[in-house]
């Protein structure tokens, strides 16, 4: 076999194999998420959070919560559960969590315009509001700036008798999120997320 031949063929097995190891050290794409249950639950819900994935029907959200019908979330998730009782009476608790993935920043500032108008009166009170800061002064920001986040959460009739119906509400806005949550959620790319909580404690009857 001439030489240049068995030289030719050294030289390809040996681009084949570097090209083999770079393919081992690339990142490997990320899969496709499974719906609203899974790594999408995992990732984009908080710990407090509701985790049974429901159908969204507007008018399952009680009313002192105002929670606009549209757009309707990419996912909702519904928990009850009965909490030991206190002081001989017994609560049913249902948590909500609504999950808005790549919701535009203009349909996401209504939402929390809403949100913020129905907590502005009485009987809710605020427990903690991490409003977005105001951007600074200057040049118009680059299309790479960093993802800008707020969050707010309040209660609803905390003061009142043990036998009113007591709750809370609150939201987290990502706008967008990273690219590594984005990768660990199987999203694909940075996207506007959006996620509201619910919370409602009611006796039990």
């Amino acid at each position: 076999m001439p030489r240049f031949f068995i030289r030719a063929m050294t030289a390809a097995s040996a681009a084949a194999i570097a090209a083999l190891a770079l393919t081992g050290c690339t990142q490997a794409p990320a899969a496709p998420h499974d719906g609203c249950a899974g790594i999408i639950s995992k990732v984009l819900t908080a710990d407090d959070s509701a985790t049974t994935v429901t159908p969204f029907v507007a008018g399952d959200i009680p009313k002192i919560f105002a929670i606009p019908a549209t757009p309707a979330p990419s996912c909702y998730y519904v928990t009850t559960s009965t909490l030991p009782p206190l002081s001989g009476v017994s609560y049913v608790q249902t948590q909500r969590t609504l999950l808005y993935i790549g919701i535009s920043d203009s349909d996401a500032a209504s939402i929390i315009a809403a949100l913020r108008k129905t907590v502005s009166a009485q009987p809710w009170t605020v427990r903690f509001d991490h409003a977005t800061p105001a951007a600074a002064p200057g040049p118009t920001a680059s299309p790479a700036a960093a993802p800008t986040s707020s969050s707010a959460r309040w209660y609803y009739n905390f003061n009142g008798a043990s036998t009113d119906d007591k709750g809370e509400m609150g939201y987290y806005a990502s706008m967008p999120i990273s690219q590594g949550t984005a990768i660990q959620a199987g999203l694909g790319k940075p996207q506007n997320v959006l996620r509201i909580e619910l919370q409602l404690k009611q006796v039990k009857k």
